[in-house]
């Protein structure tokens, strides 16, 4: 039996007395196609069924003989729609019911045009899918059958005013999109284009030299909604576009071309999106280039997959390959299953396929929907640290404060809780952020764990080696403000361990310790955290006059001042400089605030401390009891302790149970300023030893 049975309409209905002769046991390498018939008049309703007869015939042998489907089971655009499955066919002289949007897709490809393919494999009717064996089997089979079709039929879902919006936009703007850049390579051939370079929101020159129309933010707003489609983002998508790379994309009559899109999201949209403000849809948009990027990685992984980290080139071709499948299930977190099980089926093909051309036999698990969630979760997770024989995994477990409940194990990510991983913000996802070794002493030499899972126990405990760096003392969020942030300087040793003065010490720990392009971060990054504080003091001074708060005024400079006492550094301005400051802002209010401006737009600090720091995904500040300075997730409390555990790259925070039972729960990854570089395995006495995580 199915334990998520609940979850696919097509289970309880494919149960039904009337279709059991409709679906005969398949052969070896086969699959059930359909062939349309012609329409007949439903009985109990004015609609017109589609008729069609089953013909099972061998994938291979069927080569380009065929066309598949590509949809989504919901509703095309809508996330909570109910459907009620009220729609249906003919098969095999059986009424079959059908989902709205699958209904959609075969009325348009049958009669509203011209497609009409002689054959058509859709996988909620051609498989059985109450059988658990044929449907384990068949989705085996599904590479096979995307890649032997002779083309892929998209369906997005009935066309709207976004799609004629974004059908019109993309239209004039691709032809033009490939002018420019066959133009910006002539121009610059040594250095090629970068993601979101090309701005076509609203750079006039380019418009007028291309001979361009330009969109409102109604018409990129209808872009970006039409783009947020949820087939989009499903996770099965991926082979079936991989695989298969004949497509024709539908929505309504419109016709779409993958390539066409997947340059444009490329070129145009980018990280940054130019500053424009999507009023509700900053989400959205992230998501799209992330998917887009995402597919363009997985097609280029086909040829060569590549991996940042230094060690990748010392790798065997095993551990190649389950790099390869860790880094995937991973980076393909945010993307939709509404199984969670398939987050591991739908990887299967790319592991079989890196594995040929790897000349590796893999170990992976087959797709068997008898199993319960949490045992393809821990079975997967098991196979990829003894193969990878590395802990990168367990810096993608979700922060306690808002983990959800689980059976599965503290030290387990929510690979099955859609965008629990994708919401995490891990130190080794950063710019260099993967020259992290903290568990090594160099970079470039393999420092592989030593991991044993306990999967017979109830608590699956997960046993290595490790080291009790120290305990935590002190915990600050980052929303606690830039004043706290700056007292920091007060609780640091005057010297840290590793020579360097408290103010240094606190604008390197607040940037991980590396900046977009070097780890370490230069020396100079200090002038960037200059105009960071700077910037930050004459905001807090500004809110302060104006809101009459004395206190904070008072706060502002006593801070200072015993900074400047204590551990003055150049970046931290002195109570007298602040003031010169201050005056000088006061005087002239119309250039402070383009001052504050000019200062937050350049200020690159600003935005190597962002994406790690704000809010409960982020991470907290924290000062050990022998004062050496941290990052750690946003859980953490005094008392917790800070370990290494053997072949890691990162720390990792630890907390043992208040009634002290033997194993630790983990709460996450963590950065321990001076110790990131394998400097803890030079300390006196240092010795791993046995630990468990629960």
């Amino acid at each position: 039996m199915d334990p998520l049975a609940s979850i696919n309409p097509y289970v309880s209905l494919k149960e039904s007395p009337q279709l059991v002769d409709v679906y005969q046991k398949l052969p070896t390498g086969s699959a059930r196609f359909l062939r349309y018939k012609g329409r007949e008049q439903s009985p109990s309703s004015s609609e017109s069924l589609l008729v069609f007869e089953f013909e099972t015939r061998n994938v291979v042998d069927s080569k380009s003989q065929y066309s598949a489907l590509s949809y989504t089971w919901g509703h095309p655009v809508l996330v909570d729609f109910k459907d009620d499955m009220s729609h249906a066919v003919i098969c095999n002289g059986q009424r079959m019911p059908i989902g709205l949007n699958l209904n959609d897709a075969l009325q348009h490809i049958y009669v509203e045009s011209g497609i009409a393919p002689p054959l058509l494999w859709v996988d909620a009717i051609c498989i059985n899918q109450s059988d658990l064996v044929e449907r384990a089997n068949q989705v085996r089979l599904m590479t096979t059958i995307y890649f032997n079709a002779g083309n892929v039929v998209v369906w997005l879902g009935k066309d709207d005013s976004d799609a004629h919006e974004a059908h019109a936009l993309l239209s004039e703007y691709i032809p033009a999109l490939k002018e420019i850049a066959l133009d910006l390579i002539a121009g610059n051939p040594d250095i090629g284009i970068r993601a979101g370079m090309i701005n076509l929101y609203d750079d006039a020159k380019l418009h007028e030299k291309y001979r361009l129309t330009p969109k409102s933010m109604d018409s990129w707003k209808a872009l970006v909604r039409f783009l947020s489609r949820r087939w989009f983002s499903r996770i099965w998508i991926v082979q079936e576009m991989v695989f298969n790379r004949s497509h024709m994309i539908c929505c309504g009559p419109l016709r779409f071309n993958w390539g066409d899109l997947d340059t444009f999201v490329s070129l145009v949209f980018g990280a940054q999106w130019h500053g424009l403000n999507f009023h509700g849809l900053e989400r959205e948009t992230i998501k799209i280039a992330a998917v887009f990027t995402f597919h363009r990685e997985i097609r280029m992984s086909a040829t060569e997959y590549s991996n940042s980290d230094p060690r990748f080139r010392l790798l065997t071709n095993e551990e190649k390959l389950y790099d390869f499948a860790q880094s995937y299930l991973l980076s393909s977190a945010f993307l939709e299953a509404t199984d969670p099980r398939d987050r591991v089926f739908a990887l299967s093909a790319f592991v079989n396929a890196y594995a040929a051309m790897l000349d590796v036999k893999p170990i992976w698990l087959k797709a068997d929907y008898s199993l319960q969630v949490t045992e393809v979760m821990l079975r997967t997770a098991q196979i990829l640290l003894w193969k990878t024989r590395s802990l990168d995994m367990l810096s993608y477990v979700t922060d306690l404060s808002y983990r959800e409940q689980s059976d599965l194990p503290s030290w387990m990510p929510h690979f099955h809780i859609p965008g629990a991983v994708a919401s995490v913000e891990s130190l080794l996802d950063m710019h260099q952020g993967r020259k992290y070794h903290a568990g090594s002493l160099s970079s470039a030499e393999p420092a592989f764990s030593e991991v044993y899972l306990h999967m017979e126990t109830p608590g699956q405990e997960l046993e290595s080696q490790g080291y009790l760096l120290d305990i935590v003392d002190q915990v600050l969020h980052f929303e606690s403000g830039l004043l706290s942030i700056l007292e920091i300087c007060l609780s640091l040793p005057l010297s840290y361990a590793n020579g360097q003065p408290p103010a240094e010490v606190l604008w390197r720990t607040l940037i991980a310790g590396r900046t977009d392009t070097d780890f370490p971060a230069p020396a100079e990054t200090a002038n960037d955290f200059a105009d960071f504080v700077r910037s930050g003091l004459i905001g807090i001074s500004m809110e302060a006059l104006r809101s009459g708060s004395k206190e904070s005024l008072t706060r502002l400079f006593t801070v200072l001042g015993e900074i400047q006492a204590r551990c003055p550094h150049p970046s931290i301005p002195t109570v007298h400089e602040f003031k010169n400051t201050l005056d000088s802002v006061l005087s002239d209010l119309d250039g402070c605030i383009q001052m504050l401006t000019e200062l937050n737009a350049n200020c690159t600090y600003r935005t190597m401390i962002s994406p790690t720091h704000w809010g409960r995904k982020g991470k907290a500040l924290f000062l050990s009891r022998k004062g050496f300075l941290g990052l750690s997730p946003h859980s953490t409390q005094a008392g917790d302790e800070v370990w290494l555990l053997k072949g890691a790259k990162l720390f990792h925070i630890l907390r043992g149970e208040s009634d002290g039972s033997a194993g630790k729960v983990l709460l996450g990854e963590g950065y321990v300023h001076g110790f990131m570089e394998g400097e803890a395995l030079k300390l006196d006495g240092m010795s791993y030893s046995p630990m468990m995580i629960k």
